[in-house]
């Protein structure tokens, strides 16, 4: 007879059954889930990867556009240097090209002429003019006698003004005069020199140069003024007051041929023969 099943046995096996299908149960749901989570997860792993993936793209491609950008600033950085550098040294070229230049200069500078105290600079002439009646003048010469334009009258006279007796100009052209005085003599002329030197000034000047005309002593150029032959005028660079050379030529007629102020030296008694009538 097969052995008998009690009821307590059957409740025994039916009780410890019972805690393993509950736990079955509960299994159940959490294993299906687990596979739906881990989808989730990756779903939302590969969502998060597609947001980043253009952000990554973007910080890729961003040095790129830096560097797209910094490139023309480079190329314009490189073009300033090089014509800078250029420029430099064309400079430096032009320096080492002027530089024997300055040298010279600065080793040979420029001589100035020495002013001659017989020499004025720019003066100023007078207002007199050819055709216009000569001032009269009485004037006490160092050979003792005294000269008048009246007693002069129908002779062609040269009266020329001078600064200073024993002075290079001045005796320049006095010698100038005495060498020519021959010639002027044959023309029917008459030289007369005018300065407010004293006669014995004169006559000492006179003296010394061997000179064979009259040199009047004009005291306060009183004549010199009236001739326009003294004023003011420039002399070293400064204006002052003082007697400006000036040559006259006096027709027999008692005016004014010629009228030369202010008068250079060199080759002026020259000039004088050559524009005397035949």
């Amino acid at each position: 007879m097969p052995p008998r099943t009690t009821s307590a046995t059957s409740k025994k096996t039916a009780s410890k059954k019972a805690p393993a299908k509950k736990a079955a149960k509960k299994a159940a749901p959490a294993a299906q889930a687990a596979p739906a989570k881990k989808a989730a997860k990756k779903k939302a792993a590969k969502k998060k990867a597609a947001k980043a993936a253009p952000a990554k793209k973007a910080a890729k491609a961003a040095p790129a556009k830096k560097a797209a950008k910094a490139a023309p600033a480079k190329k314009a950085a490189k073009k300033t240097a090089a014509k800078k550098t250029a420029a430099k040294k064309t400079a430096a070229k032009k320096a080492a090209k002027a530089a024997p230049a300055k040298k010279a200069a600065k080793r040979a500078p420029a001589k100035k002429a020495a002013p001659s105290r017989s020499e004025e600079e720019e003066e100023i002439g007078p207002g007199l003019k050819p055709g216009d009646p000569a001032p009269p003048f009485s004037l006490a010469a160092d050979d003792g006698k005294t000269y008048a334009l009246r007693d002069l009258a129908g002779r062609r006279v040269v009266l020329y003004f001078y600064p200073r007796d024993n002075t290079p100009g001045c005796t320049t052209q006095a010698c100038d005069f005495r060498d020519r005085q021959t010639r002027f003599a044959s023309s029917g002329v008459t030289v007369l020199g005018v300065s407010g030197d004293s006669l014995a000034s004169h006559a000492k000047f006179r003296a010394k140069f061997g000179l064979n005309f009259p040199l009047l002593s004009d005291p306060g150029n009183q004549v010199a003024t009236a001739y326009g032959a003294y004023g003011e005028k420039q002399m070293y660079g400064r204006k002052v007051q003082g007697v400006i050379r000036s040559t006259f030529v006096i027709g027999p007629d008692g005016r004014l041929e010629a009228v030369h102020s202010p008068v250079k030296v060199a080759g002026h008694a020259d000039a004088l023969l050559a524009a005397l009538p035949a």
